[in-house]
């Protein structure tokens, strides 16, 4: 005769196995939502914009504030007239409510504009069209 496990106790095995996986799910979200919800209030309040720029003897200087109250990271993008576009080698950071010259070196020959865009806050970009940039 064989014995198994009596369905009453099936039963309750489901449940708790449910709860449990339930629980697991509920907590994943909660966290999930909790993380989002704060992204989207530090970014709906962040703001970037390159004041200006300058061209002098290779290097390229361009002033960017933030005001926003986050600190953000921005990659640089350089287009040239020839639509290619090309990315700095190095990204810039900005602290929040604050503004800096960044300096880049290199050959701007047919720059048409700079572009930065925050890493932290897609939406939140700016470019500067070369005839804004003294010395260009």
């Amino acid at each position: 005769m064989k014995k198994g496990v009596s369905p009453l106790i099936a039963v309750i095995m489901l449940i708790a196995v449910t709860m449990i996986v339930a629980g697991i799910v509920v907590t994943f979200a909660e966290q999930f939502a909790s993380r989002q919800r704060t992204n989207i209030e530090l970014c709906s309040e962040a703001k970037a914009v390159i004041q200006g720029g300058s061209y002098n003897a290779g290097t390229l200087n361009l002033i960017v504030q933030n005001y926003g109250k986050v600190d953000l990271t921005f990659s640089v993008f350089f287009t040239y007239q020839n639509d290619s576009v090309a990315k700095a080698p190095s990204d810039i950071t900005l602290t929040a409510q604050n503004i800096n010259t960044f300096s880049f070196t290199g050959i701007y020959d047919n720059l048409q504009e700079v572009t930065i865009q925050s890493a932290e806050c897609p939406g939140v970009q700016d470019l500067l069209q070369y005839f804004y940039i003294k010395g260009l």
